[in-house]
């Protein structure tokens, strides 16, 4: 199986729903929720059953939450919304805020996989493609 380095990613489709706007790659996720939205289990499901047209149940994914605008949400849900994408591997944030960065350490709490924070999305796709190229080396 070919791995995308992170840096080089190509876009496959963008969506936006009424939450936000989700950039799909060819491993990688990126998402970015619009101004004022709550975010819940309920209305994270759109993008998730897109990422499982895309990408199957098997294709390791990692999640950029690109943290543009001021949102809500509730981190309880993040075990529950998790468990319906069983190829997800790693979770980066992307804020240049203060206080989003902060919400982290919460974050982690109910999130079980690698997770990371960044000033800038290239650092993101860095990232993420290095724990790709982790995945399959350690899975052949």
């Amino acid at each position: 199986m070919q791995v995308t380095r992170g840096t080089e990613q190509k876009l496959i489709v963008e969506h936006v729903l009424n939450i936000g706007k989700f950039q799909f790659y060819s491993n990688m996720v990126v998402g970015e929720f619009f101004e004022g939205v709550h975010v819940t289990h309920e209305n994270a499901v759109k993008p998730i059953q897109i990422a499982k047209e895309l990408y199957g149940d098997s294709e390791p994914i990692v999640y950029v939450s690109h943290r543009l605008h001021s949102y809500s949400m509730n981190p309880v849900g993040y075990h529950r919304t998790v468990q319906l994408f069983p190829n997800f591997i790693g979770f980066a944030i992307v804020s240049e805020n203060k206080y989003r960065r902060m919400l982290v350490s919460l974050e982690k709490l109910f999130i079980k996989k690698p997770t990371a924070v960044f000033y800038e999305l290239g650092q993101a796709f860095e990232w993420a493609g290095e724990l790709l190229e982790e995945y399959h080396t350690s899975d052949l």
